[in-house]
């Protein structure tokens, strides 16, 4: 079929001899995916030997369990993983013993390379969408170009339609091949802020004004009182910002689906200047689309493809559209990575007559991808970058503008076959600010990860030789960083000497097997050794999941007390208070723990029976997202695969602590000291007077003070001292359980997540216990004299000399257990009498049975 395709042809003439070249690298770019990136790994197939195996690599799922199906169709497949087409992401698979064309994610082809030998049967690798600068593609390519000399037999293809291709032909050679295949679009014309204000008459609210929500709601805006579960990022000591607007967006949609425009009297240049760029304005996006829709007759069945930084701005879009376009001829389809495959293909299924898609997408839909009947791009222009904050060591996603590249990649949608039409929802003067290429992950990514993979594969060894050689190097502050976090971990040894060298330790080998997180890991390591494996991969799927399933608890109530309206506010204050005493009870039971309390309402909803409905029940009387309950499930069966590849199996014996909280705690503990802790300055014991004598009062949790050991080299809010190390001070965030907690048993907390808004606010606190602390919280000190044990220099507990030997031979002990498990998987390393000393140390405090 393709055969016919007289460019394809070209392009088989052109690639023939190339293949027979020793070493193959090329740069390849086309703008014409439907025909060419489809069709090359297929011309490959056809000329390669019969033993020959290829691998694809994609950035997204999406993408290549996408392509791999539109492959195996065109090659008159019964779907991939049947005859020679197959793929592999992470949670799915699909191949056989015919497979000869292998489609997958970058990620999975790094993990596949840890394995001994991984590149011996495979011939030719394919990476796609270089362009993109993902972490694992830049590190793939740094381990490919280092291999090729070993692996002679190794052909490498990169490709692109947007890439800088001087720059990735002179880190590869100055002999690489470089190969431009023409291919044939749509013409797509563009239009920026300033049309889509004249088009639609949509008039913004002035900056600094709240926009009245003035689409359908007559019953105008509702206050919000606030609870301390509330999901926000301001504390109750924080004032509201801004006053409602009174003449805000003039442009509203009828319910026959017109839209209502009004000739604005406001020049378009003062229009632009009241819009914030910075942020979404999802009443003007909604008002665009029904205009767009307006404008479509019934023949027409080109969809709209918006483009939106993420699932949650997916879900404020669909709002306010659903709210505003009253219209019976669209059809909302999300589309992102965390969607089932069933809901994805959806998209690429043709609307009934009449009836137009309204895409609502992440960039998934950037790139590799075709959706066929797309002729109207709307692009917020904005994307989520991973990136890392080291005064905090934690990672963000930080939503900002994309670059030029990728905003031509969103543009070409609209062309693939037909004419279209890209709506940019930023002015032309933002447009020719942004940069051409989006600044490399590598750049911007905590290393701890990657530097563990490194180092497992023998590539790296800690002088930065490896990491120094890519194409856009990290800096040696960034490496460092990485280092001293692994080896506070306790994934890593530094030896001393001039050379500085980097060993895994027996953690670490297993940590470098598990695909998440150092620190997620550790907790399913830790938790499988203590015996709480199915808790363990709950937390570990609460703190991967990245936003909370608790949704936020409000009562509304509406200032201008309309008839009818008591009768409703009672009823919402009674279903708060409800959730509310649910979610104390529960966090009662798991004691001082945001995570543990996850880990509890999660296997609790895991187990209830009787299907959907019921589980929607439990959802509701904790205030759960269903939708993020369902993500943490398909993150513990992924994450629950790797313990058993690791040999970490699940059984009864494996949770025979499931519910032993404090051990569970203890796990967290592990895993987030001593980076991540948090210490808790406690008022003096104050006393009442009663008829039996003096009692000890509760505490206040205003009274309690929290500070985290801050870095004198990068930290400009440090303001205490403890015993001569600097602090920050830092707030209990008001979504946190903690929250209103006034006593600790422990003075030591642990952290998962720090925000900084007006203030540093910890999210997802855990409680410590000393003993907790003395087994996996840093490095020891121990000061006989002063019957002192120093963790990690900073956390001071009191305790003789025998138990810091004691404790030091405990730690020596799980490191052998470990070393044990990797040379033989099958070993049972929980039932030995070291780990029942550990375990029974941690429940009881040290204070015996």
């Amino acid at each position: 079929m393709w055969k016919d395709d007289p460019n394809v042809s070209e392009v088989v003439r052109v690639l023939n001899p190339l293949l027979l070249m020793y070493y193959f690298y090329a740069v390849v770019f086309s703008p014409f995916e439907s025909t060419f990136s489809l069709c090359r790994p297929q011309f490959i197939l056809e000329e390669a030997p019969a033993d020959s195996k290829i691998v694809v690599a994609q950035p997204r799922r999406l993408a290549a369990t996408g392509v791999a199906g539109r492959v195996a169709d065109e090659r008159g497949e019964d779907g991939p993983g049947k005859k020679s087409v197959g793929y592999v992401v992470r949670g799915a698979t699909a191949m056989c013993n015919s497979t000869r064309l292998m489609f997958c994610t970058t990620g999975v082809l790094l993990r596949q390379l840890q394995s001994e030998g991984a590149l011996d049967c495979i011939s030719h690798i394919l990476i796609d969408e270089v362009h993109e600068r993902h972490l694992d593609t830049d590190v793939l390519l740094g381990i490919l170009k280092s291999c090729l000399a070993t692996t002679p037999h190794l052909k490498v293809v990169l490709m692109s339609a947007t890439l800088d291709a001087d720059r990735f032909a002179a880190y590869w050679g100055k002999d690489t091949p470089r190969m431009h295949i023409p291919g044939f679009t749509y013409p797509v014309k563009d239009y920026f802020l300033e049309d889509v204000l004249s088009l639609t008459g949509y008039i913004p609210p002035k900056k600094g004004k709240k926009k009245k929500n003035q689409f359908n709601n007559p019953g105008g805006y509702r206050r919000r009182k606030q609870s301390p579960w509330a999901d926000s990022e301001r504390s109750d000591e924080e004032n509201d910002e801004g006053e409602e607007d009174e003449s805000v967006a003039t442009s509203a949609t009828s319910s026959s689906g017109k839209t209502n425009l009004q000739a604005p009297s406001i020049p378009i240049e003062d229009l632009v200047k009241r819009v914030n760029e910075s942020d979404i304005d999802y009443d003007m996006l909604a008002v665009l689309v029904g205009r767009l829709l307006q404008g479509k007759t019934p023949e027409d069945d080109g969809s709209i493809l918006v483009f939106l930084p993420g699932t949650p701005e997916i879900g404020k879009a669909e709002t306010s559209i659903r709210r505003i376009v009253k219209s019976g001829n669209m059809s909302i389809l999300p589309l992102h990575g965390g969607l089932q495959p069933q809901e994805q293909q959806k998209v690429f299924v043709n609307a009934r007559y009449g009836m137009t898609k309204v895409i609502l997408s992440t960039n998934v839909a950037e790139t590799s991808i075709t959706i066929p009947d797309c002729t109207i791009v709307i692009d917020t222009c904005k994307e989520k970058q991973s990136s890392y904050d080291p005064s905090n060591r934690m990672p963000l996603l930080v939503e900002r503008f994309a670059a030029r590249d990728s905003l031509k990649q969103r543009r070409g949608r609209a062309g693939r076959v037909r004419s279209g039409t890209c709506y940019k929802l930023i002015s032309r003067s933002t447009h020719d600010k942004l940069p051409e290429h989006g600044t490399p992950e590598i750049r911007r990514c905590a290393l701890d990860q990657t530097l563990l993979s490194l180092l497992f594969l023998g590539v790296e060894r800690g002088s930065g030789d490896f990491l120094n050689n890519l194409l856009d190097p990290p800096s040696q502050k960034a490496i460092d960083a990485a280092i001293c976090s692994l080896e506070r971990l306790g994934a890593v040894s530094v030896s001393n000497g001039e050379d500085r060298q980097l060993a895994l330790t027996p953690l670490g080998m297993h940590l470098a097997g598990i695909p998440a997180p150092p620190s997620v890991g550790k907790i399913l390591v830790m938790g499988c050794l203590m015996r709480c494996r199915k808790a363990a991969l709950a937390i570990a799927a609460g703190m991967s999941v990245g936003r909370s399933p608790f949704l936020k608890v409000d009562v509304f109530r509406n200032s201008r007390g309309r008839k009818g309206e008591d009768e409703e506010e009672s009823l919402e204050e009674f279903r708060e208070k409800k959730v509310i005493e649910a979610r104390l009870e529960l966090f009662k039971s798991v004691g001082n723990s945001d995570l543990a309390m996850l880990a509890a309402a999660y296997m609790q909803w895991d187990a209830v029976g009787g299907g959907g409905g019921q589980k929607r029940q439990f959802c509701e009387s904790l205030s759960l997202s269903i939708n993020g309950m369902r993500d943490m499930k398909k993150l513990v069966s992924q994450l629950d695969n790797s313990l058993c590849s690791a040999g970490f199996f699940a059984s009864k014996e494996a949770d025979s602590h499931v519910n032993s909280w404090r051990i569970i705690r203890s796990c967290i503990v592990a895993a987030l000291a001593p980076s991540q802790i948090v210490r808790v300055e406690r008022p003096g014991t104050k006393y009442a007077e009663t008829m039996e004598g003096a009692i000890e009062k509760d505490g206040n949790s205003r009274e309690l003070k929290f500070f985290s050991r801050g870095d004198e080299n990068g930290s400009s809010n440090l303001n205490k001292r403890y015993h001569g190390i600097a602090e920050e001070r830092v707030f209990v965030h008001p979504a946190s359980a903690n929250f209103s907690i006034g006593n600790y048993s422990c003075p030591w907390l642990v952290y998962h997540e720090l925000v900084r808004t007006s203030k540093p606010f910890l999210r997802d606190a855990t409680e410590c216990t000393s003993y907790a602390l003395l087994l996996f919280g840093g490095k020891l000190d121990v000061q006989a004299s002063e019957e002192l044990v120093i963790v990690d220099g900073y956390i001071r507990l009191s305790a003789n000399a025998r138990i810091g030997a004691l404790i030091g031979g405990l730690r020596k002990k799980v490191d052998e257990l470990l070393s044990e498990k990797i040379a033989n998987p099958s070993s049972d390393i929980v039932a030995s009498i070291e780990m029942k000393i550990i375990v029974s140390l941690i429940k009881t405090d040290g204070l015996g049975t």
